[in-house]
């Protein structure tokens, strides 16, 4: 997409395909057409990687109806700032995801139902567009039983 700024000068937008880390570098524009060419400053192109923890949530405690974590999204791979958290959960037999914003250190699951093993996993995200990582990877871990009532 190209955007007349005035009569000597253009903007113009450009997909680049295919970009790794390998591909931060400078780059320049050439332009040439029956009027004259045209060749641009250089200018940085920075490829950032969208952030994932590298460690599971920490389990912190357990209760038959929910589970206390900590998300563990200090340590990550992949670029921040991190400016928002999410928790996804499911049963390890189920086919469901529910995902909730974090915003605290620590985090309580509730109303899980007892006696069910649950997969947890903390989704981080970076400003911009493709900001939003792929899920760490997976605390996998057991609420208690149900207490008997007599």
């Amino acid at each position: 997409m190209t955007r007349v700024v005035n009569h000597r000068r253009f903007s113009s937008m450009v997909n680049v395909g295919d970009t790794s880390k390998h591909g931060t570098s400078q780059y320049r524009c050439v332009v040439r057409s029956n009027g004259g060419s045209g060749v641009s400053s250089y200018a940085n192109l920075s490829v950032k990687a969208p952030p994932s923890p590298i460690a599971p949530p920490e389990l912190l405690n357990v209760g038959a109806t929910y589970l206390w974590i900590k998300p563990n999204a200090n340590s990550i791979i992949g670029d921040g700032p991190i400016i928002s958290k999410e928790v996804a959960y499911r049963t390890t037999s189920g086919n469901w995801c529910e995902t909730f914003a974090v915003d605290s250190p620590t985090y309580k699951l509730w109303h899980l139902d007892p006696d069910v093993e649950y997969e947890i996993k903390v989704i981080l995200s970076r400003p911009g567009e493709g900001g939003k990582g792929p899920p760490g990877p997976p605390l996998i871990t057991r609420t208690k039983c149900a207490e008997l009532v007599v």
